[in-house]
């Protein structure tokens, strides 16, 4: 194997939703290539990597030149986002002043 080969593998076959779960179950996935249903779910894709920990799948993605169209749990848990709590004087500051 070349150098070039271990730094940049080649994305792996398309594969469903349901053989990426079935294959790595309860495991963060980085996906390319997403096809979706008309409905928005996810129909296939290429496997970029995957891990138990969003952070590893994250990192082991980052020889791709593009990064992860999606990154999704096989399990159903959701991305958490930082929520936002503004109290009454923060809100006069940020007020929009037209």
């Amino acid at each position: 194997m070349s150098a070039a080969e271990k730094i940049a593998p080649t994305l792996a076959e398309w594969l469903t939703w349901t053989e990426i779960c079935n294959q790595h179950p309860d495991e963060w996935v980085c996906l390319a290539e997403v096809q979706y249903e008309p409905g928005g779910s996810l129909r296939s894709a290429r496997l970029i990597s995957h891990h138990r920990s969003i952070k590893e799948a994250l990192r082991q993605c980052s020889w791709s030149t593009d990064p992860p169209v999606a990154c999704a749990h096989t399990g159903g848990r959701k991305l958490r986002f930082p929520r936002l709590e503004m109290t009454d004087e923060i809100r006069d500051i940020v007020r929009p002043r037209w």
